[in-house]
């Protein structure tokens, strides 16, 4: 149980990097505190996909192999920040017993991963 705590807050201080501010007490009691270490890895694996491949508007679904648990990743506008490439994302999650939906800006690191970007960073459009 203390790995896969461990594995949420590692999931999601790579997506919130750079939001060194973010209050990560509101992942708490999250639907992703549900998922088994393996499909934490799969679902950060499935939101950078849509980040990368994903039109605007277009809504992919994930499901949980065991777990019951489904998120629905919406990417509803891409912009620019300086040289980086933004995308504004709509992520609902649903457990058993618990539900969370949120509007994330993520833009893409040199690394060529997508991270959370920081709060009160201003993009604009494309």
């Amino acid at each position: 149980m203390i790995m896969k705590n461990r594995y949420v807050l590692i999931v999601f201080a790579a997506l919130a990097a750079p939001a060194f501010a973010l209050n990560m007490s509101v992942f708490k009691d999250a639907p992703v505190t549900r998922l088994s270490t393996g499909e934490l890895k799969t679902f950060s694996a499935t939101i950078q996909n849509t980040l990368e491949t994903g039109a605007d508007g277009a809504t992919v679904e994930w499901k949980a192999p065991k777990t019951p648990f489904t998120s629905k990743i919406t990417p509803v506008n891409t912009s620019t920040d300086g040289k980086r490439k933004c995308r504004d994302t709509t992520i609902e999650s649903e457990a058993k017993d618990r539900f969370q939906r949120g509007n994330y800006s993520f833009c893409k690191a040199s690394s060529g991963e997508w991270q959370l970007n920081s709060p009160g960073s201003k993009s604009s459009k494309k």
